[in-house]
């Protein structure tokens, strides 16, 4: 029974449903006018650079009312396939809500081919991106209206209450992004560490990770460098989020979306050439078989050097994929990738200068006024030989998605993931001219400005990923106001690894493992081999987790998220490591831990919200990589990142988002490396903002704008000072890695029509990155000056099957540094760099 409204309510009711039929009406006849006046629209929409997401013709739904609309239908129903049967309309287990207005744009994007062939089979996608996993949609150019990756239902972004930046497709072509190192640059609050020369590492809001990796939402954590050959978006969440990731996240996490067999005929060949010798082919080839089966494939090769001497780098993927649809609302999806990645490990130059009394810096150092290629490390009997970085990766998906008749969602992911990973490297371990005093001149320490120590050692670090979700969604309506949208969820999970490590013997004796060479020549050529064991660990780990989510609708105006998530995190740890006073043995730690999250959403008018939101992870004593246990932090707590945020977005125009947020994030019992057989336990607070711009401000011009400001500083320690170090103490020091502020501007403008030419035929783009200064590691000794770099990028359609694009790295050829991982592995960023790109599409 419906309960009786007050007058006042029918009378709004009554405009509310008029307006609806009103503009629901005006909507279809101008999209009727413009497909008789624009015979070409489907081929024009067809040129964009992923699948255009399903559009309904209506205005924005309201909440039911007493009375509810009948809807037009979404018009991606209307397509039909080679076989006449219709198409299945996007199955939507999200919120009830569309993003806030999303109007396709019909002019083709700049530079990118359209497609050779129309009306044949696989020319549209058969499938709703719904339907085949999780990641963005609604997407047009660099703008996205929807993601499920927050949630685990497709929800518009401007409903939900968490700061997000999602990486299209078409932005990373643009800003020829070719792995997460390059994509991350232009993401506010987020800084790409160095990694030692041999995996992605970044810092996200002050925390530091090398773990906080997904692909479709499944944990991807093993420590390589990733590839964006075969992604469709990439997804970075800010702020802990372990509802629906689990363990760590503590900063924010970075969600690859893959592309995925959708039914689109696709016959793309992308090649790429320019500076350091860069040589890399992609194709992605694409098709329906039938009304119920589609494949594809994503190809890469690559085989380039680098600005640094003696670097080289060998990679190639592929990616098969395949999507069956055996009953009406039952998608099954199986995907295998085969990645290998073969480089020279390179860990950069050392510091020079600094002087430290009583354990308080007096003045810092900074990074050495080396070339900016110069290799600092041993190369006999070659560079290559003795310094490198090679992974191996054989990962296979089964997602299955089924939506039944009463319409309760249910999605099951299986992943299996195997990582070979080996590096082996040497590098400079100790800065130059650096001075230190403890109030005792004895004990006074001049390093030697013009000597170079070199360190080095082999490790391997193979893994074994096992996990499998399962995740059912509910919507239901409790009262004409109010509706929810329920999910449930389990995890469960094995993980296998160990982590083995030689030192150097130089000079053909172990007892030999540092060597100095002259800092006028730092690549030296001593004998070097890596037979001095250092430690073999092993560690078995078994997850299982459960969850629960609900979104609520009250009324038009608000919308609450609230959740809950059980872990329980059982590791076995086996040690041996051979110091002597190193642990060897077996432990195990057991930890269960409960992890909430709410947030609050207020919608004054359809294009605007304001949110409020708290969330809680955590992280095991056992580390990012969970292979250090040892019977000094054995009975500690997990470490606990609790975060409070407000913020808000608003969609300016129908495919442009403008974004803010504050926030304070708390962590405790933090592990952080002082130096290299120092850590300290630490609470550390991060504070800070952010805001960003994303989206078409014109149909010409496309625009991508980030600031982020972090103040990331330790609040608590468990060193003190000494009578040695009367003036020492942690407390106040900035986190490593955590610019004050950067910025990052990106704008692509189409020129086509200065010059005569039909729309999307030539364009130009630029952009800067800026970062302010930061210290490497967390005694605050070493100062990384900050800087900016000038990118730019012209982009031209050659025909309807070839475009191409002329992209231009630090333009203004700015000698900066780009990343460190400590005070002594600091990399230097690239010279201007060009690069062309051809894609052909058939």
């Amino acid at each position: 029974m419906i309960p009786k409204q007050s007058p006042s309510v029918q009378t709004l009711s009554s405009l509310a449903a008029a307006f609806d039929r009103l503009t629901g009406a005006a909507s279809v006849a101008a999209l009727t006018l413009a497909a008789a006046l624009t015979p070409t629209l489907p081929a024009l929409a067809q040129s964009q650079s992923g699948p255009l997401p399903p559009i309904r013709v209506e205005a924005p739904p309201e909440k039911p009312r007493a009375a509810p609309q009948a809807k037009p239908k979404p018009i991606a129903s209307e397509a039909r396939s080679a076989s006449g049967a219709q198409k299945l309309p996007p199955i939507d287990v999200g919120g009830a809500r569309r993003s806030a207005r999303v109007i396709p744009t019909t002019r083709a994007p700049v530079g990118v081919a359209a497609p050779a062939v129309q009306g044949v089979p696989g020319d549209h996608p058969l499938f709703p991106a719904t339907a085949l996993g999780r990641g963005p949609t609604d997407v047009v150019g660099y703008f996205a209206g929807r993601t499920s990756t927050a949630t685990k239902t497709n929800t518009p972004i401007i409903d939900i209450p968490q700061s997000i930046t999602i990486l299209t497709k078409q932005q990373l072509q643009d800003r020829n992004s070719i792995d997460i190192s390059r994509a991350l640059q232009y993401v506010p609050g987020v800084t790409v560490a160095q990694g030692e020369g041999n995996r992605d590492q970044i810092t996200i809001r002050g925390q530091d990770t090398t773990a906080d990796f997904y692909t479709d939402g499944i944990r991807d954590d093993a420590q390589y460098y990733r590839d964006l050959y075969n992604i469709e978006a990439v997804e970075v969440l800010k702020g802990p989020n372990a509802l629906i990731f689990g363990r760590g996240g503590g900063g924010g996490i970075v969600n690859r979306v893959t592309k995925k067999a959708d039914g689109e005929r696709l016959r793309s060949i992308t090649v790429s050439s320019g500076s350091f010798g860069r040589k890399r082919l992609t194709v992605d080839v694409g098709d329906a078989i039938n009304d119920t089966l589609a494949v594809r494939l994503n190809g890469l090769y690559e085989q380039s050097y680098g600005y640094r001497d003696f670097f080289k780098l060998e990679r190639y993927g592929v990616n098969p994929t395949i999507t069956w649809h055996p009953l009406e609302k039952t998608f099954i999806t199986l995907s295998y990738e085969h990645f290998r990645d073969r480089r020279t490990a390179d860990r950069g130059i050392p510091s020079v200068g600094g002087f430290v009394f009583g354990g308080s810096s007096i003045y810092p150092g900074y990074p050495s006024p080396a070339p900016i290629d110069a290799f600092f490390g041993v190369g006999n009997p070659s560079v290559e030989a003795v310094n490198y970085s090679k992974v191996d990766l054989n990962r296979a998906a089964l997602a299955l998605d089924h939506t039944t008749d009463f319409g309760l969602n249910i999605r099951n992911q299986f992943v299996y993931a195997d990582y070979e990973k080996r590096y082996q490297n040497t590098f400079p371990d100790q800065g130059l001219g650096f001075v230190t005093t403890l109030l005792n001149p004895v004990a006074r320490t001049v390093t030697p400005a013009g000597i170079v120590r070199l360190d080095g050692y082999v490790n391997s670090s193979p893994r074994q990923n096992i996990f499998n979700q399962t995740d059912l969604v509910y919507k239901w309506q409790m009262t004409p106001d109010i509706r929810h949208t329920v999910m449930f969820g389990a995890e469960v999970g094995n993980q296998i690894s160990d982590d083995n490590r030689d030192l150097s013997c130089f000079n053909v004796s172990c007892r030999t493992q540092r060597v100095t060479t002259p800092f006028w020549t730092p690549t030296a050529y001593f004998p070097v081999v890596f037979a001095n064991p250092n430690r073999r660990r092993h560690t078995n780990l078994d997850l299982a987790a459960g969850y629960v989510q609900d979104q609520i609708e009250v009324t038009r105006y608000f919308d609450v998220i609230a959740g809950v998530r059980f872990d329980r995190f059982d590791l076995k740890y086996t040690g041996f490591d051979t110091g002597p006073t190193d642990f060897r043995g077996q432990l195990r730690r057991v930890d269960n831990v409960w992890s909430p999250r709410f947030g609050l959403v207020f919608k004054p008018i359809e294009i605007l919200s304001v949110y409020g939101s708290y969330s809680r992870s955590f992280l095991p004593v056992a580390g990012d990589q969970f292979n250090v246990l040892f019977p000094t932090v054995a009975n500690l707590a997990p470490q606990s990142f609790q975060n409070i945020e407000v913020g808000f977005k608003a969609q300016l125009l129908p495919a442009l988002l403008l974004t803010g947020a504050l926030y304070q994030l708390n962590r405790s019992n933090q592990q952080l490396t002082v130096n290299a057989t120092t850590a300290i336990l630490a609470d550390t607070r991060t504070q800070g903002g952010e805001l960003g711009l994303v989206g078409n401000v014109t149909d010409r011009w496309e625009v991508s704008l980030g600031y982020g400001y972090q103040d990331a500083r330790v609040v608590r320690t468990d060193r003190t000072p000494t009578l040695r170090t009367p003036f020492f103490t942690d407390v106040g020091k900035t986190n490593p890695s955590v610019p004050r502020n950067t910025f990052s501007f990106w704008n692509k403008y189409d020129i086509s029509s200065f010059f005569d030419a039909g729309p999307g035929v030539l364009g130009v783009g630029a952009g800067v990155v800026y970062n302010s200064k930061f210290y490497p590691a967390i005694d605050n000794v070493v100062v990384v000056p900050g800087y900016a770099r000038v990118d730019g990028a012209v982009f031209v359609r050659l025909s309807e099957n070839v475009s191409g694009q002329l992209n231009v790295e630090n333009l203004a050829g700015a000698r900066y540094y780009a990343s460190a991982h400590n005070n002594n592995n600091i990399m230097p960023g690239a010279p201007r760099s060009a690069y062309v790109t051809v894609n052909a599409r058939f």
